[in-house]
């Protein structure tokens, strides 16, 4: 059975603002963005244990290749769900 992939509250604002930011300084670059970030959420649940766990409540980090951010996932392996909890930009310093 395979994985569903929901973001939380907080990564939902973050990508907003991030595509938001990406529009204002290049005309498409928002779209790259998504473009890389859909990729890399479809990698995630094919493969959800591939990151190893780091840090307090089994949060994952999974880092994109074009672009300076990190998604942090964690999953409910029982119930087939991965929560994303964050998409960071990685000169910023994580609040989870």
């Amino acid at each position: 059975m395979a994985y569903t992939l929901k973001l939380l509250k907080r990564a939902e604002d973050e990508l907003h603002h991030s595509c938001e930011w990406y529009d204002s300084q290049k005309r498409g670059l928002a779209r790259q963005f998504l473009k890389e970030l859909d990729l890399q959420f479809k990698f995630i649940v094919k493969n959800p244990e591939l990151y190893q766990i780091q840090g307090q409540g089994n949060l994952r980090f999974s880092p994109l290749k074009k672009f300076p951010f990190v998604v942090i996932y964690w999953f409910d392996e029982g119930m087939k769900i991965i929560y994303v909890v964050s998409i960071f930009h990685t000169s910023r310093e994580p609040i989870i």
